[in-house]
């Protein structure tokens, strides 16, 4: 196992020495939040700080992203790898949730055995109809890992598509709608119905603003989330500050 790991870590810095090597670009931003919501869901409450790191090459990019609570409660660390071209996006996620009071495998980061992995491959694609229509409509898949029937011997292959709209924009202020509905293309009958809510149906419905904080020659993005789960009966708000980004 020790070996494996270190041929990954020596083969990932050398991928991105190629990187640098021809012309690629970094970015990376930091946020604090009160809550980690994500289609439909509370993930996790109280002082939460997420944050991503990112190579682009022309097209291509790819990365990891990290998330946690103050308090140790949650712990997140992902890997992704992306392609964007005009107003098409394609990812590719690794998600690895290895909080502590977690119910399943998230000890072991490396175990991709699809009895016993901790983790879940989730496949990510949206697309903007145009710039007179900027409506963003999104189909997201959980492809493989911890989204399996009981039984523990197929994938449900759980679903969430979206329709995102700005709603208003202005140098300040930003106010964009969401509304989602998740589905398993396998479900499973007389179980929980998909990853994201006891049953099919829409599962999101959401508002976000955005304003920009100007102190001095600083700009802080300031966000408030008003989300509502109807499928689940359940609603959460989020504030967050952007604590920088470039």
């Amino acid at each position: 196992m020790m070996g494996h790991n270190v041929r990954l870590l020596l083969l990932c810095c050398c991928c991105m020495q190629v990187l640098l090597l021809y012309g690629q670009e970094i970015h990376s931003s930091l946020q604090l939040r009160n809550n980690h919501l994500w289609r439909g869901m509370e993930v996790a409450a109280g002082l939460i700080y997420t944050g991503d790191i990112q190579l682009r090459y022309k097209d291509v990019y790819g990365g990891f992203w990290v998330g946690g609570s103050a308090d140790g409660s949650y712990k997140e660390f992902n890997n992704f790898v992306g392609y964007r071209k005009k107003r098409l996006q394609v990812e590719l996620w690794d998600i690895f949730n290895y909080s502590p009071d977690a119910a399943y495998n998230n000890r072991e980061f490396f175990n991709y055995k699809a009895r016993e992995t901790g983790r879940f491959l989730d496949f990510r694609s949206n697309y903007i109809l145009s710039d007179q229509l900027p409506l963003k409509l999104s189909w997201n898949t959980v492809l493989f890992g911890r989204d399996r029937n009981v039984a523990n011997t197929q994938n449900k292959y759980s679903s969430f598509v979206a329709a995102e709209y700005p709603i208003y924009k202005n140098e300040q202020i930003t106010l964009q709608g969401r509304i989602g509905y998740s589905f398993a293309l396998n479900p499973a009958v007389g179980e929980r119905a998909n990853f994201f809510s006891h049953k099919a149906g829409i599962n999101e419905i959401s508002l976000l603003v955005e304003r920009n904080l100007n102190i001095a020659d600083y700009r802080i993005p300031l966000g408030l989330w008003g989300m509502w789960n109807p499928v689940d009966n359940r609603a959460a708000l989020q504030l967050s500050l952007q604590v920088y980004s470039f």
